[in-house]
């Protein structure tokens, strides 16, 4: 399977946008969001020589985490599409496509990554605060040349450039057990994030009787 290349990517950011300024009124009692973006997998700050692969870490865990040139698989789309619970909770399902040809410093002919993840997160602030920081945990399966199930737990925060649109940036570890080929890695991804489906006060809805009124 093939990643959409970057004017693709563009192309369905854009449809998004477009869609969901379209179709969707402004409401902050909104309980769905979804969001499309781009992704990068990082396997060198890991020590993966339990998994008998040398990534090239010379340094252990965190290792040159932030060392996006040299280490980091950049790629998408990644589509995610996020749920509110009750009290700061939300659930967060996501596909994210990639295409792998660092394995820390080794270089490798491009592997196809498909991610298939679902996470809880809680909120630090308010939900509907401007700034939204969040933790989560969750599980997920990843096929990358071999497939695997991992644990994902990360950071990751919502800001809100309007009261509709705004932008989702997250941090994940996602482990495997080395009874499996599937490396753990690090993964970061950036979305532009949309606020659908108005649900409780705010909605239009139409009375026969009396005309228009909000609930």
């Amino acid at each position: 399977m093939k990643c959409l290349s970057f004017n693709k990517f563009i192309f369905f950011l854009f449809l998004n946008i477009l869609i969901g300024h379209t179709l969707y009124s402004q409401d902050e009692y909104n309980k769905w969001v979804v969001g499309i973006g781009i992704n990068a997998v990082d396997y060198f700050p890991i020590d993966n020589t339990q998994h008998n692969v040398n990534t090239g870490n010379p340094d252990g865990f965190f290792n040159e985490i932030t060392n996006a040139k040299d280490h980091w698989n950049i790629g998408g789309p990644k589509i995610n599409v996020t749920r509110f619970l009750k009290n700061k909770f939300s659930f967060d399902g996501s596909l994210s496509l990639n295409k792998i040809s660092k394995l820390g410093e080794i270089k490798v002919d491009n592997i196809t990554y498909i991610a298939i993840d679902g996470n809880i997160q809680y909120s630090i602030l308010h939900s509907e605060s401007v700034f939204n920081p969040f933790v989560f945990a969750g599980g997920g399966y990843t096929f990358a040349d071999r497939s695997g199930g991992t644990f994902n737990s990360g950071i990751g925060a919502n800001l809100w450039l309007s009261p509709k649109f705004g932008l989702n940036a997250q941090w994940a570890y996602k482990y495997n057990s080395p009874d499996f080929a599937l490396l753990p890695h690090f993964y970061y991804s950036l979305s532009v994030v949309v606020k659908v489906g108005a649900t409780g006060r705010g909605v239009k809805r139409f009375m026969w009787r009396n005309g228009p009124s909000y609930f």
